[in-house]
């Protein structure tokens, strides 16, 4: 997981630089596409068991949630607002899918989980008001949508670990990428038709291919194969170190400058997802255990 953050974490600069030259529609279904052209051909698993009745819905209702909305809305918010408050937003994940792990009976909600993602919500919209009040409309309207793409790929986290823990990693991510191809394709034709092409030039070709072989192909398995064996609430707490690798990285590569209520809004959000975070007593843990379906 410490990986995956590193790989999403250069994902923020490298589609940066890509999205300057690419319309965000088409940068995410040529992402997705060859994702899932290189996944399908090249780590597609093998004499593998039938998939149970059922199973066939549920995975493309996870590639609606983690590859469809996820990419379109992370990459349409980078494309407006900066890398560094993008990846602050994204560390809200760990709110939402303890929420939805809560509204689903997989969590229980105590006073401190509860505090914690008030906090955390406190942070979030004070980045977003921060957008607001200095003007930028564009950038408020890219915050807006990487904390929708932030619910989005906490739902996936959530909805999918189950499956996840009975089915092979590699081929869920592989259907889930082709089935995203599919729904996607809709969406971008129209600005795929209307795109420069001729104009585009290598510096960004290289980087859609950068994004797609490290924060998609390997970060995306890497991130299955860790749902496997951990818990929904742990993988999304790794999203704690993409700031500080991005902040760092955007400072160096795109000279980026943090405000100060971008600074106070982070420490909001990580207090507020460390406190929702922590440990139950261990009586609150006892009497939590006959409700818990896994």
């Amino acid at each position: 997981m410490a990986g995956v953050s590193v790989l999403f974490s250069l994902n923020y600069i490298i589609s940066k630089i890509g999205l300057h030259a690419f319309n965000p529609l088409t940068f995410a279904w040529l992402r997705i596409a060859a994702s899932a052209l290189i996944i399908n051909v090249l780590f597609r698993e093998r004499n593998a068991a039938t998939l149970a009745p059922g199973d066939g819905w549920r995975i493309a209702g996870f590639a609606i949630l983690g590859v469809v909305i996820n990419q379109t809305l992370f990459l349409a918010g980078l494309a407006f607002t900066s890398a560094h408050v993008a990846s602050i937003l994204i560390t809200t994940i760990p709110v939402f899918a303890l929420g939805a792990a809560i509204v689903i009976g997989r969590e229980r909600a105590t006073a401190a989980k509860a505090g914690g993602i008030a906090l955390a919500a406190a942070g979030a919209l004070l980045v977003v008001g921060g957008e607001g009040f200095a003007g930028t409309t564009k950038s408020l309207v890219g915050d807006l949508l990487i904390i929708g793409n932030s619910l989005a790929y906490a739902l996936y986290l959530v909805a999918s670990k189950p499956a996840m823990a009975r089915i092979s990693a590699r081929r869920v991510i592989a259907r889930m990428f082709a089935v995203g191809t599919v729904v996607m394709l809709p969406i971008a034709a129209w600005p795929m038709m209307h795109e420069s092409w001729s104009a585009i030039p290598p510096r960004a070709w290289l980087a859609l291919a950068l994004v797609i072989a490290g924060p998609t192909v390997a970060a995306y398995l890497m991130n299955a194969w860790a749902l496997k064996y951990a818990d929904s609430s742990v993988v999304a707490a790794y999203t704690y170190l993409q700031p500080v690798f991005t902040v760092t990285l955007a400072a160096i590569f795109l000279h980026e400058q943090i405000r100060p209520i971008v600074i106070l809004a982070a420490v909001m959000i990580f207090a507020g997802v460390y406190i929702s975070g922590r440990p139950a007593p261990a009586a609150t843990r006892e009497m939590a255990v006959p409700g818990n379906p896994d």
